[in-house]
C-alpha cells in the first residue's frame, strides 16, 4: 500500500499557495501538515482527498493515478474535516447508523454500542446531535473512524474542541491504526505524543526555501508568501 504525493503545487487567484509538495506514504506511515492559518493546509488535504485537483503535479496510489480511479481510491479513504459531518436534527446513534448505511458496512447493535462507548457518547445515543457539546460532536465525528474500512485517514485538525480525554482518545486511535498498517495525513497546530515517527511537511508564509525531511521518507515542500 503505497500513497505518493508528486510534486504538488496550488494556485489560488493567481497566487501560487504551495509547489513542489513531495510526499511518499506507506503502510504504518504518519505525516503531520504544519503551518500557520490561511497557509493551505486543508487545500493540502483534500488535494490529497481527491475533493480538488493540483494545480500541478499528480497523486499516486498503488501506482495508479488517483485521478484514474477516484471511486476505488474513496473507498479507502476516510476524511474528517473542519465540520463533523453529522445530522443535527438525528439522534447520536442515528447519525452513525447513516454513515454505515452510506459505507455499505453493516452496523448491528452491540457494535454500534461498543464505538459509542469507546468515544464516550454511549449514555447519549438518544441524544440529538444539536444537543451535543463541541467536544462531543468532535467525538461523534472521530467514531467513523472507528466503523470505516479505509486504510487511509485524513484528519484536518481533529483535536479542535477535543478536552485532554478527548485528545488521549484521539491518540490512542491513531497509534491502533499505524499499528495495524494503516496511514495518515492530519493537519494540526500542535505536536501529537505518538508512539512511532511523525514525518512532517512544514507550510509557512516565511519559507522561501524548499524544506527537506528524510524520517524515513523525503518531504518537500515549497510556500510562495
Amino acid at each position: 500500500m503505497k500513497l505518493i504525493l508528486d510534486h504538488i503545487s496550488f494556485e489560488r487567484d493567481n497566487h501560487l499557495l504551495f509547489s513542489n509538495i513531495h510526499c511518499v506514504l506507506q503502510a504504518g506511515d504518519i505525516v503531520q501538515i504544519r503551518g500557520a492559518n490561511g497557509c493551505g493546509k486543508s487545500t493540502l488535504l483534500r488535494i490529497v482527498a481527491g475533493f480538488i485537483e493540483p494545480s500541478s503535479g499528480a497523486l499516486w496510489w498503488q501506482n495508479k493515478l488517483i485521478s484514474q480511479q477516484k471511486d476505488q481510491y474513496w473507498q479507502q479513504l476516510c476524511f474528517v474535516g473542519h465540520q463533523n459531518g453529522i445530522k443535527p436534527y438525528l439522534t447520536v446513534r442515528e447519525n452513525l447508523l447513516l454513515n454505515s448505511a452510506l459505507l455499505h458496512q453493516p452496523l448491528p447493535k452491540h457494535k454500534l454500542d461498543s464505538v459509542l462507548d469507546r468515544v464516550g457518547l454511549l449514555p447519549l445515543k438518544k441524544m440529538q446531535t444539536q444537543q451535543l457539546s463541541a467536544g462531543q460532536a468532535r467525538r461523534l465525528a472521530l467514531a467513523r473512524l472507528l466503523i470505516s474500512p479505509a486504510r487511509l485517514w485524513i484528519l484536518d485538525e481533529p483535536t479542535t474542541a477535543l478536552d485532554a480525554l478527548g485528545q488521549a482518545l484521539l491518540v490512542d486511535l491513531l497509534n491502533q491504526h499505524v499499528a495495524n498498517g494503516g496511514m495518515i495525513i492530519v493537519a494540526t497546530h500542535h505536536d501529537l505524543p505518538l508512539e512511532t515517527t511523525i514525518n512532517t511537511i512544514q507550510l509557512d508564509t516565511k519559507q522561501l526555501a524548499p524544506q527537506k525531511i528524510a524520517r524515513p521518507n523525503q518531504l518537500v515542500g515549497e510556500l510562495h508568501a
